[in-house]
C-alpha cells in the first residue's frame, strides 16, 4: 500500500516553484499532462499562470518532461509549446518512461518530482522508481475517460487511509495547507 502514498500533495502543479523543490533537494521535475498540467482536451499554448511557471522553472535551471498516458501528438505538442521534451504513450506505472525522462535528465531519481493527478500512474509510478511523488489535485475532477472516473473514487478510499497531514501522505505544500 505504501507504494501508492504521495510524500507530498498539491492543488495545483504550478505550487511547485523552484523554490518549494529546491527546499526539498529537488532538482528535476516530471509532470503528467492531462488533469495536471492542463485539463483534458485543451490545445496549446501554454498561457497566464502556466507559462509564467514554466518560464520561472527554466530560468532557474530546472529540467521539465512532460509523461504522460496520453497521445503521442498531444503530449508532443503540448511539450514544443513549452519548450519541453516529452512523450505520450508512457505506460504509466511501468517505470521505463519515468525512467528515461531522469536519465535525460542527468540526474539520480531521488532528487527528481513526479508529478501527477492519480495514484495508480503517477504516484505508483514515481515510487517504484525511487522519486519524490507529488499528487496534484486534478484541475477537473469530473472531466476523463469513463475508467478514470471509477479510479477516482477508488484513489478517494485509499487517501483516507494513508497517513499524515489532511492524509495527504507526508505534507502539503505550504499554500495547500
Amino acid at each position: 500500500m505504501r507504494l501508492l502514498w504521495p510524500k507530498a500533495r498539491v492543488r495545483r502543479v504550478t505550487e511547485l516553484t523552484p523554490e518549494w523543490l529546491a527546499a526539498r533537494g529537488l532538482r528535476g521535475l516530471v509532470v503528467d499532462l492531462d488533469n495536471t498540467l492542463v485539463p483534458y482536451g485543451v490545445r496549446p499554448p501554454a498561457e497566464g499562470e502556466l507559462a509564467a511557471w514554466n518560464r520561472a522553472l527554466a530560468e532557474a535551471g530546472i529540467p521539465v518532461f512532460i509523461v504522460s498516458n496520453a497521445k503521442p501528438g498531444r503530449t508532443r505538442a503540448w511539450a514544443r509549446s513549452l519548450g519541453l521534451e516529452g512523450w505520450g504513450l508512457a505506460g504509466k506505472p511501468f517505470p521505463w518512461s519515468l525512467r528515461r525522462a531522469v536519465r535525460r535528465m542527468g540526474l539520480a531519481p531521488r532528487e527528481v518530482a513526479v508529478a501527477g493527478d492519480q495514484l495508480f500512474t503517477d504516484v505508483l509510478g514515481a515510487n517504484l522508481i525511487g522519486a519524490y511523488s507529488v499528487l496534484v489535485e486534478p484541475i477537473e475532477p469530473k472531466k476523463g475517460l469513463p475508467h478514470t472516473r471509477w479510479v477516482r473514487a477508488l484513489e478517494r478510499r485509499i487517501l483516507e487511509r494513508v497517513p499524515g497531514p489532511q492524509n495527504g501522505g507526508a505534507q502539503r505544500s505550504e499554500s495547500g495547507e
